[in-house]
């Protein structure tokens, strides 16, 4: 499963929610509606532990350094 992030001008907004809901009456789709704007600006910055651990598990270590690893994960 696939979770995607959308942000709807406020115009569009009921349009975009007919189709939305009526993609998830047909099954395609589960739609979880979250009224908090801009997640990324509450994230807390991971720590030195948590970076290396996503750089194993994306397996970059062996043909990257640990910058240019970092830099491909955005980190």
């Amino acid at each position: 499963m696939k979770t995607y992030q959308i942000q709807v001008n406020d115009t569009d907004n009921a349009l975009v929610t007919k189709i939305l809901q009526t993609l998830e009456q047909r099954g395609l789709i589960t739609l979880h509606v979250d009224n908090q704007i801009e997640h990324h600006e509450k994230a807390t910055p991971a720590t030195e532990e948590q970076v290396q651990e996503i750089i194993e598990e994306a397996e970059l270590g062996p043909y990257y350094s640990e910058k240019e690893a970092k830099n491909i994960l955005n980190l």
